[in-house]
Formats: structure tokens, sequence, C-alpha cells
């Protein structure tokens, strides 16, 4: 079986998107073994994950997306963002500003121009999912865990999962050795993204994020959402912050109104082909 596909990236997150609408003879139960070959960065193209564009809605786009494992998985924003642009340069959608389905959600997303697209997402939670999160005067949500002889405040956040969102200075150091260190010593809940944040101005972070069972990555766009939520409710900058991460900028907006993300970031192209995926390895 002969699939087209391309790859994009965005911020060093790369994602394979293949479009349904040209690659008919994809059946679904197909899609998990298809997903785990051809993301695997040996023996098929190699991606974060597979994202495939299918008809939704009142004419609206879906996408289904399946990580390396060949689960089916919610999309990462930064996928989102892949989608998009291929969907507007493919001639999928006919305007700029549109509506990408994925499962029971709708992101907005508007293509600003030939580099970067805005990804609407959120909102943000409390740790435990169950309220929605929101600046309140006078409340804080700051918490401390004691590694060896030090006290170190992080800022718990839900956005699509736990982040723990820790302070350079106070958390100095390498990221692996205090995600390493968090995880075996389970001071924390298993499997939150650890983020260590430097604030340069109001307006300003860089960003450093160690994801459980990935480890470092070039770009979270969940945790750059989170760590402006932290930083806002901790009076350290505003509403609206260039998010420097490993692999490239977000701009990312936590909006008052609506408590909702407005995050504009690149999606560029990597390669196009042809993937050769035979029956028998769905087996």
């Amino acid at each position: 079986m002969e699939i087209e596909f391309i790859k994009l990236q965005s911020c060093g997150s790369d994602f394979i998107v293949v479009d349904t609408f040209k690659n008919t003879i994809l059946r679904p139960d197909q899609l998990p073994g298809m997903a785990a070959r051809i993301t695997n960065r040996h023996f098929g193209v190699g991606a974060v994950n597979v994202a495939l564009i299918l008809a939704g809605e009142e004419g609206r786009l879906r996408v289904l997306c399946y990580g390396g494992d060949g689960e089916e998985c919610r999309p990462d924003p930064l996928a989102l963002r892949c989608v998009a642009r291929y969907a507007f340069d493919a001639g999928l959608v006919h305007s700029e500003t549109f509506t990408l389905e994925a499962g029971e959600l709708r992101h907005a997303v508007e293509v600003i121009d030939s580099l970067n697209v805005m990804v609407r997402s959120g909102p943000a939670y409390y740790w435990d999912a169950e309220r929605v999160l929101k600046e309140r005067a006078g409340e804080t949500i700051t918490r401390t865990v004691a590694i060896g002889d030090k006290e170190l405040r992080f800022t718990p956040v839900h956005v699509n999962g736990q982040h723990a969102v820790f302070y350079a200075g106070e958390a100095s150091g390498d990221l692996q050795q205090l995600a390493q260190t968090l995880e075996s010593s389970h001071l924390l809940p298993t499997g939150p993204s650890i983020s260590i944040v430097r604030v340069i101005s109001r307006e300003e972070m860089s960003l450093r994020t160690w994801q459980a069972g990935r480890g470092e990555t070039y770009a979270s766009e969940n945790a750059a959402c989170a760590s402006v939520v932290a930083t806002v409710i901790n009076g350290f900058t505003d509403r609206e912050v260039q998010v420097h991460c490993e692999g490239g900028n977000l701009f990312v907006e936590w909006a008052e109104n609506d408590n909702r993300f407005y995050t504009s970031g690149p999606a560029e192209y990597v390669f196009m082909g042809t993937y050769y995926y035979e029956e028998a390895e769905a087996t």
C-alpha cells in the first residue's frame, strides 16, 4: 500500500500529516499499525505523531492523531498548527480562519502568514482538572517540594495534562536531574511535565520542559501555556508573552475574557513522500 504523506514541524516537534481525501484506501483497522511504523525513527519516516485529516461535521475538518505506540491520542496544539498549515495551503479550506475538530473539542485556528499559525486552546485548570483556573486576587496556588536541603517552589497547572512549573534561580542546574529526582522520589504525582521558566521581562520568558517518557522536548505548547498561567498568577509577567523554547518561539496570550490561550507559532514543511505499508505488517 502506498501512502502519500507530508512532514511538518513546529518548534522542533515533527508530525506526519496524512490527507485521507487523497489516501482513500486507508481503513480504520489499519491506522494503529501504520502509525506505529511510520512514526518510527529507525524503520519509518520518524515523527512525534501521525495526524490524519478527515471530513468532520458541517464542512469542518477533523484531525485524528496516533502516537508511536499505535494508540490514538489527543492532538497536540503543535500538531494542530501543522495540520492547519497544510489544510490551508492544500485548499482544503478557503479562509485563513477556520475550525478543526479533534474528538469532542473544536479548535479555532488562523493562518497568519506564510510561516505563522494561531491555535486557540484551553482553558487552564487546577491540577485536579475539576475547576477552571483563573487569576484571582489574593489566591496562591504555588507549592513547595523539598529536594535534599533545598525547598523549591513550583506552580501546579493543568493544561491538557499536569504541569509543574519551577523557576530558574531556585531550580538552577540540570533539568534532567531535577525531573529524574522528582520521578524517582515520588514527590509529585506520576507523570507531570516538569518545566523551568526564566523570566526575562514582563513580556518575555525562556522555557525548558521535560515530559515523562519522552525526556526533554524541543517545545511543548501545553507547557508554554501552563508556564504563562504560572507567571501571570505569581505577578511575574503580563498575559501576552513571547516564550523562547529550545526549538523555536511561541507567542502566548492567556485571554482574560474567555480564559483561553491564543498561541501563535511557526509551522514549516520538512519533506513529502510516499510510504510503503504492507498489509501483512499490520498483523
